[in-house]
């Protein structure tokens, strides 16, 4: 009786213990995450015209869905919805159509204010805030000033495969096998060739925000992930890897807007470099806008599948999916801002923010 009277008092205080240390050293569990819908509009009501349209409600959110091209605001107001002539360069300052056979055209502010009026033989593609004109051979490059003017002119001794930019570099991605980057000025800060496969080309290429970092998906028979680093004044490969994949097409890759991942397409899922130098692989197949995040870049944001079943997926390393929501539609687009995740499917667009619960 003494010994079983001896094991319940120490079992009593063991409890007691317990207690007093989840009352005075217990941690704050996380929060859930939760997706809340904030607003969602059918792309029929938007005007077929920027020309009057007002902006309002913050910045301009630049879209395209089921062929039409257009602008709506953070608050709700879309600003317009078009189908382009043949195509469109599109940017959250500026967009421009063009024709086929292009000789010039219109730079528009999201409002349609025209703001340039370029003649040049080629297409617009804009980025980083800035503008950019393909010749019809795909070889030579132009950047456009403010006015409309050619700023400088490159041509390349390959056809441009791949393209990515910040706001103090441009790289160029070649069918033989050569990276190059340019600087604001116009002058060649970089030409690589990383070589090691058996076919040469440059399949995808990525710019990080501050332009320190320059990524590529280079090669056929093997393929691999290249990644350079700015050192005092010159680029030198900083981690290189041989990949399973054999894509014989544009590979889809991009830094997060914070500039710490790396987001590139993989056959097993998303890759992810971090800049720490880790690599990984988060198991999410085939995505639409590789390079997203929210949450001051807590959290990635993917829209996965193919077909008309999708999912939105917001995950963080190293894989845990905080939201994984399904989505029916043919054609869509994701967005992320902040807290915000803005949702195009079909013949909708949608906000909806991510809350703790």
């Amino acid at each position: 009786m003494e010994e079983t009277g001896k094991k319940r008092i120490v079992a009593a205080l063991a409890v007691a213990a317990g207690v007093a240390y989840f009352l005075i050293c217990a941690l704050p569990l996380p929060k859930e995450l939760v997706l809340a819908p904030v607003w969602a509009r059918p792309v029929a009501s938007a005007p077929l015209s920027p020309s009057g349209a007002a902006q309002a409600g913050g910045e301009a959110i630049p879209f395209r869905l089921g062929g039409r091209y257009g602008y709506f605001s953070s608050e709700g107001k879309l600003i317009f919805a078009a189908t382009p002539p043949y195509g469109v360069a599109l940017a959250p300052d500026a967009y421009a159509t063009y024709d086929r056979l292009s000789e010039g055209f219109s730079i528009k502010s999201p409002s349609g204010v025209e703001v340039a009026k370029v003649k040049a033989l080629g297409y617009p593609f804009f980025a980083a805030s800035r503008r950019f004109v393909i010749g019809p051979d795909q070889a030579q490059v132009s950047e456009l000033a403010a006015d409309g003017k050619v700023a400088w002119s490159r041509r390349f001794g390959s056809v441009v495969t791949a393209f990515s930019a910040c706001p103090s570099l441009a790289a160029f991605g070649l069918m033989d096998g050569t990276i190059v980057g340019i600087d604001r000025s116009g002058s060649e800060v970089l030409s690589f060739a990383p070589g090691g496969s058996r076919v040469p080309g440059i399949y995808g290429v990525a710019v990080s925000p501050d332009g320190l970092l320059v990524a590529a998906v280079s090669g056929l028979d093997r393929q691999r992930l290249v990644v350079m680093e700015k050192r005092v004044s010159a680029y030198r490969v900083a981690y290189h890897r041989w990949l399973d994949s054999d894509y014989r097409r544009p590979v889809p890759m991009a830094f997060t807007a914070e500039g710490g991942l790396l987001v590139y397409e993989s056959p097993a899922g998303v890759g992810v470099y971090e800049r720490s130098g880790r690599d990984a692989v988060l198991p999410i197949p085939a995505s639409i806008g590789l390079g997203l995040s929210a949450r001051g870049g807590e959290l990635l944001v993917l829209l996965s599948g193919a077909g008309e079943s999708k999912r939105l997926v917001c995950a963080s390393l190293p894989g845990c999916r905080v939201v994984d929501a399904p989505l029916v539609a043919r054609d869509a687009f994701v967005q992320a801002s902040g807290d915000s995740i803005f949702i195009g499917a079909d013949d909708r667009i949608a906000r909806m923010d991510l809350r703790e619960m």
